[in-house]
């Protein structure tokens, strides 16, 4: 049974005529067991020395407390229970070896440090019950990390995977906002990462934050920043995947670590479209059905929809659709829909003519529609070759495109393939995060990629050879990488998927 010792308004120590723990000079705390200490509406100051044991501080109580003096106290315990928003500030820096509970209320570091034990962590944070920094100071940990898999070092919140060793790495996490040179604003929290061996990690970083330090930013278009020179210039990581959910961004395939933030993606890609994927059914004999979604669009000002029948020479334009994206430009993927009036009775073509507005376009892949007979249906229609009514065969001069869809619906999407090595890819049709695995033909594992539905992950400097991609309980995709990428097409290859349950 755990002992209390509460103290409230007690002359102690030098205690003067407030409420205030005073452990005066060369006085020394001593708990023993499992005692915790309740401080209700109570200052701490450690002139002398506090040894803890294995006992806790906990501070309560409806007004704000202080914990400050000459000496650095070395907590095991420190919970914090507050109401009324109260909150307990440091007025210098605090050692903890075991935990920082959150029961209730904020812990304010006012310009102060938290140093961690390896073995120490925080619990119970959340948007209203957490570690805040307007002022300044850190929470730091060390540990040990050889080969971490998904490792939050004492729960800090900034979590690495990686297959290297990095030794002993330093983690740093504030709470105030950075700015510098390509860095525009920040959330309020950054995170110094200061791993020994810091090279060629292929690390990913999951950064964590709460909603409450957003500080203006829009939590849809979130990026990782990282600086090398402790702020001052800044590079735009990107993002692998964010959940806004869930309250973090990921990247993939960083190449060491040092101080990084999260603030509003600032890439801006050329006018047009990002993550095309462009299908086409027919489901009756008299309309065509057009399908297309998109990633991100930039200065966009919409998609006519072109036709070529198989016996004529060229497309033409059928209808226009506007962009979804409010003012042209949008960080989220948007979907489009058009039913073309058809009854053609052989092959019909289609494409996208992708117009921006500064008056400039680009084409989509062409697909390619049968005509619906009594035989069959859907996209390959007639059944010519055996496919189901849910199969499509797509063949250009330059292209050939296969889609075929089961009852999960579920596939890989890859672009160009064949590649000079520059590729991206998507998965659809998958409910949760997976990871995605590039091998060589003879079974060596490349890289790796945590993916969600739709994102798209690009993937560049492989070689001439191929290569095979792999998601699980999908058929493996053949990726084909040539030299020359000035005479790639500049198709998109759907690959068709086995599911298996």
């Amino acid at each position: 049974m755990k002992k209390f010792l509460i103290l409230y308004k007690l002359l102690f120590l030098g205690l003067g005529g407030y409420g205030q723990l005073s452990i005066g000079t060369g006085a020394q705390w001593i708990s023993n067991g499992n005692t915790t200490v309740v401080l209700q509406n109570m200052d701490l100051a450690n002139n002398g020395s506090i040894s803890a044991g294995a006992g806790s501080f906990k501070f309560t109580g409806s007004q704000n407390s202080a914990i400050s003096g000459s000496s650095m106290p070395l907590f095991s315990i420190i919970e914090i229970s507050k109401t009324t928003n109260a909150k307990v500030l440091l007025g210098r820096n605090i050692s903890i070896g075991s935990s920082l509970n959150f029961i209730s209320g904020q812990l304010d570091l006012n310009g102060s440090n938290i140093l961690m034990n390896p073995s120490a962590m925080i619990a119970g944070e959340s948007e209203s019950n957490r570690i805040i920094g307007p002022g300044g100071g850190f929470v730091e940990i060390t540990q040990n990390m050889n080969a971490p898999a998904s490792v939050n070092a004492g729960n800090l919140g900034a979590t690495i995977t990686s297959s290297a060793n990095l030794g002993s790495v330093t983690i740093r996490r504030g709470h105030s906002s950075q700015s510098g040179t390509g860095l525009p604003g920040s959330i309020n929290r950054y995170f110094l990462v200061i791993p020994t061996n810091n090279s060629n990690l292929n690390a990913t970083l999951r950064f964590r934050y709460f909603d409450a330090e957003l500080n203006g930013q829009s939590e849809a278009a979130l990026a990782i920043y990282q600086s090398s020179n402790s702020g001052t210039d800044w590079n735009n990581l990107s993002q692998t995947t964010r959940n806004a959910n869930a309250n973090y961004v990921e990247k993939t395939a960083i190449a060491n670590l040092s101080l990084q933030t999260l603030a509003n993606d600032a890439i801006v890609a050329v006018d047009g479209v990002t993550g095309l994927v462009f299908t086409g059914q027919r489901k009756k004999t008299t309309e065509v059905t057009l399908k297309w979604t998109t990633q991100t669009e930039t200065n966009m000002s919409g998609y006519q929809v072109q036709r070529r029948l198989k016996n004529e020479v060229d497309f033409s334009d059928r209808a226009f659709v506007s962009t979804l994206a409010p003012g042209g430009n949008s960080l989220s993927q948007l979907s489009y829909q058009n039913v073309d009036a058809n009854s053609y009775n052989d092959t019909s073509y289609y494409r996208l003519k992708l117009l921006t507005t500064g008056n400039t376009f680009t084409y989509s892949n062409e697909i390619a529609i049968t005509a619906k007979t009594n035989g069959g249906g859907g996209n390959g229609g007639g059944n010519p070759h055996g496919k189901t009514a849910a199969d499509s065969i797509t063949t250009t001069a330059s292209v050939k495109m296969m889609t075929k869809t089961n009852a999960m619906n579920q596939k890989i999407t890859v672009g160009p393939n064949p590649n000079n090595g520059n590729f991206w890819f998507s998965v659809s049709g998958i409910e949760k995060e997976t990871v995605a695995t590039l091998y060589t033909m003879d079974g060596k594992q490349l890289k790796q990629f945590r993916i969600s539905n739709l994102q798209r992950q690009q993937v560049s400097g492989l070689s001439s050879g191929i290569y095979l991609l792999k998601v699980p309980g999908m058929e493996a995709f053949k990726i084909t990488v040539q030299g020359g990428s000035n005479s790639l097409p500049n198709n998109i290859i759907t690959d068709p998927l086995n599911i298996k349950n």
